[in-house]
C-alpha cells in the first residue's frame, strides 16, 4: 500500500515547476530579510570575535550545534527518507541545498527581527522567535513544500520522529546559540548545513528531470 502511495504522490511531481516554485520562494525571503534587516546584520557582523573563539563555553556550543546538525540531519533524517530511485545530481543538489538553507535561513532570523520589535527581554524574544518559526515552517511545509516544491521523500511513520528528533532539537539549540551569542552567520551555516544534507539524502531531482520516470 504504501508503494501505491508513493506512485500516486509522485505521478504528478515535475522537477521543472518544484524548482521555479522554490527559485520564487528563495526571492521571496530575500526580499523580507531586506526589509527586515537581516542583509545588513550579515553584512555587519563577522562569523566570530576573537573573544568568542577564546571562549570555551562558545567553542562547545559551536561543537554541539555542529554535532546536532550532522547526526539529525546527515543520520536520522536520513533514515526516514526514500529517494524512490531519483538520480543523485550533486552539484544542481549542492546548489539547491545552498539556497535553500539560506533563505530559511533569512526568514527565520527575520521573525527573530520581527520579535525584537516587542522591547522584550531576550528569553522572551527568543521564545517568541521560536513559537513564530515553528507555527510557520510546521503549516509551510505540511501544506505546501512538500507537496509543491519536495519530491516524495518521507516514511509516513517517521513524520513525527524527523520532527521530534531533528527539527525541534535543531530550534531549540542553535535559536537560543544565536541569541546569547549573536552570530548571524554562523546560523545561517548551521541551517544551511541542515537543508544541505536534506537535499542529498532525498536526492532532489535536477530540473531536467523527468520524475517519475
Amino acid at each position: 500500500m504504501i508503494l501505491v502511495k508513493r506512485r500516486n504522490a509522485s505521478s504528478n511531481y515535475r522537477a521543472d515547476l518544484a524548482w521555479l516554485r522554490a527559485l520564487i520562494y528563495f526571492c521571496a525571503t530575500s526580499l523580507i530579510a531586506l526589509f527586515c534587516g537581516v542583509a545588513d546584520a550579515v553584512l555587519q557582523y563577522p562569523l566570530a570575535t576573537p573573544a568568542q573563539i577564546s571562549d570555551p563555553r562558545w567553542l562547545v556550543g559551536v561543537a554541539v550545534c555542529s554535532l546536532l546538525i550532522v547526526i539529525a540531519y546527515g543520520f536520522i533524517w536520513a533514515k526516514g527518507t526514500y529517494t524512490d530511485g531519483r538520480l543523485w545530481h550533486p552539484v544542481s543538489t549542492t546548489v539547491f541545498g545552498v539556497m535553500w538553507g539560506l533563505s530559511q535561513a533569512q526568514l527565520f532570523l527575520s521573525f527573530w527581527a520581527l520579535s525584537e520589535l516587542a522591547q522584550l527581554s531576550l528569553a522572551w524574544t527568543t521564545l517568541i522567535s521560536i513559537s513564530l518559526i515553528s507555527i510557520y515552517n510546521g503549516n509551510w511545509q505540511q501544506f505546501y513544500w512538500d507537496i509543491k516544491v519536495s519530491p516524495p521523500h518521507n516514511y509516513p511513520e517517521w513524520n513525527l520522529r524527523k520532527v521530534l528528533l531533528c527539527h525541534v532539537p535543531n530550534l531549540l539549540l542553535t535559536l537560543p546559540f544565536f541569541a546569547i551569542y549573536g552570530n548571524v552567520l554562523l546560523y545561517m551555516i548551521f541551517q544551511t548545513g541542515a537543508l544541505l544534507l536534506s537535499s542529498h539524502r532525498m536526492h532532489f531531482p535536477h530540473w531536467a528531470d523527468k520524475y517519475p520516470a
